[in-house]
C-alpha cells in the first residue's frame, strides 16, 4: 500500500504575494501565498486589514522563504499566522508598500483612505508628521473620539499607540471635491 505525500507550498523562489500587518491582537502576523492565491489573499487581506505586497526576486526571496506560508481556507488572522517581532521588522525593511527595496518602486497597494478629514474612521491610513528631522510616517488609526485620533505606526508594532488632533495628519491621495 502506498502513502499519499502531502505536498506543502514551496517556499522555493518564485513569484509570491505577501500578507503582512498588526491584527488587532497588536501582534505581527506575516505570510506568503502562490501567485495563483493572489486575489483571494488580496481580498482577505483587506477585510483583515493587512498590507499586501508583490515579491518576485531580489533581495526579498531569501526573506520570505523564512515566513510561513499563508492558508487561505483557515478563518480569520489563522490566515496569515504571527511571526517573531524580529522577522516582522526585517520583513517590513525589506519590502515596503512602494515596491521591493533595490527595485523600481511600484504603486503602493492601500486598502483604506479616506478622502476629507471628517471621514477618517479606524482602519484608515494617514500621515502623521514625527519631528522636522524624522519627517512624516503612515500611521493606522486605531479610534477616533471626537477630534482626537488614537494612531499606531503601520509599519512597526513595537511603537506605542499615541494620540493626535484630527488636524495634525494629512491625507495619502485625497480626491478633490
Amino acid at each position: 500500500m502506498t502513502q499519499k505525500s502531502v505536498t506543502k507550498p514551496s517556499a522555493a523562489i518564485e513569484a509570491k504575494v505577501v500578507v503582512f500587518g498588526v491584527c488587532n491582537d497588536d501582534r505581527p502576523h506575516a505570510a506568503w501565498f502562490p501567485h495563483t492565491q493572489a486575489e483571494p489573499a488580496r481580498a482577505a487581506a483587506k477585510q483583515l486589514r493587512l498590507n499586501v505586497i508583490e515579491v518576485t526576486n531580489g533581495t526579498a526571496a531569501d526573506l520570505i522563504a523564512k515566513l510561513p506560508a499563508g492558508q487561505i481556507h483557515a478563518a480569520g488572522p489563522a490566515m496569515v499566522p504571527p511571526v517573531r517581532e524580529e522577522l516582522y521588522e526585517k520583513v517590513v525593511a525589506t519590502i515596503n508598500p512602494r515596491g521591493e527595496a533595490g527595485q523600481e518602486p511600484r504603486d503602493p497597494v492601500v486598502m483604506d483612505l479616506p478622502a476629507t478629514w471628517d471621514a477618517i474612521k479606524p482602519g484608515h491610513l494617514v500621515l502623521y508628521h514625527e519631528s522636522l528631522v524624522d519627517g512624516w510616517w503612515e500611521g493606522i488609526v486605531i479610534n477616533r473620539t471626537g477630534d482626537k485620533l488614537t494612531l499606531r505606526v503601520r509599519d512597526y508594532p513595537g511603537y506605542p499607540k499615541f494620540t493626535v488632533p484630527v488636524t495634525a495628519v494629512a491625507l495619502v491621495n485625497p480626491t478633490n471635491s
